[in-house]
C-alpha cells in the first residue's frame, strides 16, 4: 500500500480543502472534526481472582489501591449476595502477613463463595471500600443484563 492510497481519506488539518489522489486540493470546505466529551476517570481497580484453599485471595494491585496493609483490621458486611470490605475493623485481621486478603469462613459461606471459586474484585480508593462479587452475582448480573437488551 502507498501513502498515497490514504491521501483521499484523511481531512485536511488546517480547515483547507481535501487533498485528492492526484495531490491536487479537491474543491469544498474541509470535513467537520466531531468533539467527543472526556469519559470521566475512576480511579477504581477491578480485577478476577480465585479464592485459594485457605480462603485468601491474592492481588496486591487491589490491596495497593486502597492502601491496605498486612496486619490491617478489615471489617465485612454480606449484602445482596455482595461483600462489601472496609477498613478500619473491628478486631479481625483482614490482610495476612503477605499482604493477601483472607475471607473469613462465615463470610464466604454467607455469600456463597467456595474454595476455588474465581470472584470479582471492584476496589474504590475514594471510599477506601472494596466490593467481592460472587460468580453467581455476576451471572444474575450479565444473565439480566442480556435480557434487557443493549441501551439504544
Amino acid at each position: 500500500m502507498t501513502s498515497d492510497t490514504l491521501v483521499p481519506l484523511l481531512p485536511s488539518f488546517m480547515g483547507g480543502p481535501l487533498i485528492g489522489r492526484s495531490g491536487s486540493r479537491a474543491a469544498g470546505p474541509a470535513l467537520p472534526m466531531a468533539t467527543l466529551e472526556e469519559p470521566v476517570r475512576s480511579r477504581a481497580v477491578h480485577s478476577i481472582r480465585p479464592v485459594d484453599t485457605n480462603g485468601r485471595v491474592v492481588d496486591k494491585a487491589i490491596v495497593g489501591a486502597l492502601d491496605w496493609h498486612p496486619g490491617d483490621l478489615l471489617s465485612w458486611r454480606v449484602t445482596g449476595g455482595l461483600v462489601l470490605i472496609t477498613r478500619p475493623g473491628h478486631g479481625r485481621r483482614g490482610i495476612t502477613k503477605y499482604g493477601h486478603l483472607s475471607l473469613p469462613a462465615a463470610v464466604r459461606h454467607s455469600a456463597g463463595i467456595r474454595i476455588h471459586d474465581r470472584v470479582l474484585l471492584a476496589a474504590d480508593p475514594d471510599q477506601t471500600l472494596l466490593v467481592v462479587y460472587p460468580a453467581a452475582v455476576l451471572d444474575d448480573i450479565l444473565a439480566r443484563r442480556f435480557a434487557e437488551g443493549a441501551p439504544e
